[in-house]
């Protein structure tokens, strides 16, 4: 089997894998689990799963699932792609289980919960196609330049009440009817914080207990809307943490009576939600990304800003990937377009944080909160890690730049991000970093997974008479 560090062990007399979650269970402290949750990504990195006898497990062999999972949509139809033709047989495809991820499901008793990587029918060989083995690969390939990751996400979502008026404003597509947890507006607000505290208050509790420990929380602008800032980890886990999150998040959410939403703009009227991508480079002095004072970065970390911009360019169907996504694109609310840098600046895709060395990271601001986790990690850090090998320059930095104040914006930037999710399929299709670090089988089944999604939401889009035009034209026209 795969461990966290990539490396291979035996399993096939089932010994190490029963040493290896009897190890896991003593570790967490947990002795009453009777089932296990088998937790994969999907293409979408929404995480599906399974629940299996411990005894199961032990057995030392991966878990089946079906390859047709890493082909459908979030609507739940099989995307038109090899692994789906009829002449295949849809044949399974195994998940590797990686003990180090086993936790307890706080709201499962009983039961504890693990991820795994995808592998070809021998039980080694890694999938081409499985999200979370293609952000292993690029973990891997920037260990061996003597690089470690670290990754913290946030996200921004907005809470509604789950009554009736709720049910039947989702059924109708109205949005405008729905009922968010708090009606303010009011960002960073102690004074909205009463609507949220006790749903708050589980949701870290719970969280934590399941592997994701959340760093802070708060308000944002928006009726119902928080902010969630999960803490930093290595790039593996922090991608498992965020898909984890959303799970969690539902179900703690459910409980209370209440409905989440990460769609990135689910009402035109209001702040869109964002999934921002904080990200640092470690090498053996420390934090490699650290020029040596405040609004300063090394070679090193100047070339990883060239390279993360040219990621956010070439691969924002990870970062972006349904076609709502780009509703949200409004540089007026801090969700830029342009691709660019700058000392803490919020105006810039590519944020560069650098009070200290501890703290010193860049955040990509480009990024929704329906976000591709372990697809838009891999890019991060393999865009990073491609302008390091290249010794990439970055553009200028826009703002707050004392020796070159008359440095415009145009001047700083190095293109924009995809309008469109048409346009960024293609922009991803075409990417020579996307197919180097990430794989040619990915890239082709996600730049088809969005080209087809695309269509079906025009289709959709097309199959009714929007409320707006019955509104204004039934009674009168």
């Amino acid at each position: 089997m795969l461990t966290q560090e990539g490396e291979t062990v035996a399993t096939g007399d089932g010994t190490s894998a029963a040493l290896g979650l009897r190890e896991a269970l003593e570790r967490i402290g947990v002795d009453d689990a009777t089932r296990v949750r088998v937790e994969t990504p999907d293409l979408n990195g929404i995480l599906r799963g399974k629940y299996m006898a411990l005894e199961k497990l032990e057995s030392g062999k991966p878990v089946a699932f079906p390859e047709a999972i890493l082909a459908l949509s979030v609507g739940e139809e099989m995307i038109d792609v090899p692994m789906t033709q009829l002449d295949v047989g849809y044949p399974d495809l195994l998940i590797d289980p990686d003990w180090s991820t086993l936790r307890p499901v706080p709201w499962e008793p009983g039961v504890v919960a693990l991820i795994g990587d995808g592998v070809q029918k021998d039980g080694r060989s890694p999938h081409l196609s499985h999200p979370r083995t293609v952000l292993r690969s690029v973990v891997d390939a920037a260990a061996e330049q003597g690089y470690k990751s670290v990754v913290g996400l946030e996200y921004e979502f907005i809470v509604y009440r789950l009554d009736d008026r709720t049910l039947a404003a989702i059924e109708s597509g109205d949005v405008e009817e729905m009922t968010p947890l708090s009606r303010l507006q009011q960002g960073y607000s102690l004074q909205r914080w009463s609507d949220h505290a006790d749903f708050a208050a589980d949701l870290e509790s719970s969280m934590r207990a399941y592997g994701v420990p959340i760093e802070s929380m708060l308000t944002e602008i928006g009726a119902g809307m928080l902010e969630v800032a999960l803490a930093p980890a290595p790039a593996l886990e922090a991608a498992d943490r965020a898909a984890r999150f959303k799970v969690g998040c539902r179900e703690v959410a459910r409980r209370h009576g209440l409905l989440p939403t990460f769609m990135a703009k689910p009402n035109m009227r209001e702040q869109g939600s964002s999934g921002h991508i904080h990200q640092s480079l470690h090498d053996a002095d420390g934090n490699a990304l650290w020029g040596g004072e405040s609004n300063s970065l090394s070679p090193v970390g100047l070339s990883y800003a060239a390279g993360l911009m040219k990621a956010a360019l070439e691969c924002g169907a990870f970062l972006a990937p349904f076609p709502n996504s780009y509703r949200r694109q409004d540089p007026a609310q801090w969700a830029p377009t342009e691709v660019s840098w700058g000392w803490d600046n919020r105006q810039t895709t590519t944020r560069a944080i650098t009070l200290n060395r501890g703290s010193s990271r860049f955040e990509l601001r480009c990024v929704g909160a329906d976000v591709q986790p372990y697809l838009a990690v891999a890019a991060c850090l393999a865009g990073g890690m491609h302008g390091i090998r290249e010794e990439l320059t970055p553009p200028p930095p826009v703002g707050l730049d004392v020796e070159r104040g008359d440095v415009t914006l145009d001047e700083g930037t190095c293109g924009v991000v995809a309008a469109d999710l048409v346009e960024a399929a293609a922009r991803l299709r075409a990417s020579k970093l996307a197919r180097q670090a990430l794989g040619d089988e990915i890239v082709e089944l996600y730049a088809t997974s969005r080209e087809i999604e695309q269509k079906t939401w025009e289709r959709l889009r097309d199959e009714q008479v929007p409320p707006f035009e019955i509104r204004r034209y039934l009674e009168v026209v």
